[in-house]
This record gives structure tokens, sequence and C-alpha cells, in this order.
């Protein structure tokens, strides 16, 4: 992003909020949540130290910034896989778009970090934007439904198979960050666990 220095040694930006979040992800992503703080941000952005604060009153408004354009980012990747993956021989739609969604959450995750390791605090719970949440819960949900209308996956309350899903993308994605799953050689790379854990998940939802 171009930025047009002032005669004063500060910054000035065309979108100074995009800028505070995109340097508060590098900080998360470098030193970890703990060293976030809007001084920090506004050295990282090049700008001065009172400037966040004339988009963030306080540490938490950041967070719940960064964390809602995360799950915006985290729809649009579980949209672009589900989308993109075609049936196996075999294979029904929904199976098809649930492995899709899953390579596409542990992607995200994996990419990008600094967003993820924030999303899920709970002092952003109550104060995130919740669009993006609900469309990525969407995305889920929408498809064991169709997987379980096509046959493929049990009949009857899809919440215990959400749950597994869920709980299986998500915790591999956070096992790979904090580094237990490299470390054990469990896979090779960051590049084949997401297909890895989308095809395990396929075959555990299956048998539930």
């Amino acid at each position: 992003m171009a930025r047009i220095a002032k005669k004063s040694g500060t910054y000035h930006h065309g979108d100074l909020r995009r800028a505070l979040v995109d340097a508060a992800v590098r900080v998360v992503d470098k030193e970890g949540v703990e060293a976030l703080s809007l001084v920090a941000i506004a050295k990282k952005a090049g700008v001065s130290s009172g400037a966040p604060y004339h988009h963030f009153q306080n540490r938490e408004e950041l967070l719940a910034a960064i964390a809602t354009d995360g799950f915006g980012l985290l729809a649009a990747s579980m949209k672009e896989d589900a989308e993109s993956t075609v049936p196996r021989p075999g294979e029904k739609t929904g199976e098809a778009r649930l492995r899709g969604i899953g390579r596409g959450y542990v992607r995200f995750a994996l990419q990008h970090p600094g967003y993820f390791r924030i999303m899920f605090r709970p002092e952003v719970k109550s104060t995130i934007d919740r669009a993006d949440v609900n469309e990525a819960f969407a995305l889920l949900t929408d498809a064991i439904a169709l997987a379980q209308t096509e046959g493929a996956l049990p009949p009857g309350d899809p919440r215990p198979l959400i749950l597994l899903a869920w709980s299986t993308v998500h915790g591999a994605s956070v096992l790979w960050l904090d580094g237990p799953l490299e470390s054990e050689g469990l896979v090779d790379n960051a590049d084949s666990l997401a297909a890895t854990v989308a095809d395990t998940l396929m075959l555990l939802l299956r048998k539930c």
C-alpha cells in the first residue's frame, strides 16, 4: 500500500483502518497475541502512536475487527474449495463439498495464522460481526444436510456430524500451528495436511 510521508515524519494511509489491521496480523504472526497493542501496531504501520485511536478505542475493538475480517476470509476459502471440488467416482455432491470445505478451512488456518489465532478468542465472541461467522457455519451445515439428503451420511440430527467435522478441521489446524503434528511426522508437510484431514474426515462422517 502506498504511503505519503508527512513533514512531521509520520505517514498518511489511504485506508488507515486496513493498514492497522494488517499490521496487527503481522504482529500476531511473528510475536503472538500477547505482543499485540495499539502502540505496537502504530509502530508497525508507520503512523503516530495516537493514530489507531481514530478507529479503535482499545485493544478489544482491534481484536474484534481482526476476527470479523478473518471470518470473511475463512468463508471465502471454504466456499472456493467447496465449489472447485469435483466428486470422485461414486461420490455424491454433498460429500465432495464437505471435502472441499474441510480443505478450505485448514488451508485458511495455515495461510493466515494471525487471523486464525484471534478469531476464536473468548473476548471477541460478543463483539464480532456475525454475518461472516454465520456464512462460514452455513457452508458446513448446508453441505452436511445435502450429504444426508443424498444418503451419503446417516440421517437424523445433523449436530453430531457438524460437531465432528468442525472439531476435526479446527483441531488439526491448531495442532499443526502449535507444532505437534509436524514434529511427530503424522503428515509430510503443510500442503498435504488439508487434503489428509478432509479425506479422513469423510471416512469418519460416514461411520457416524
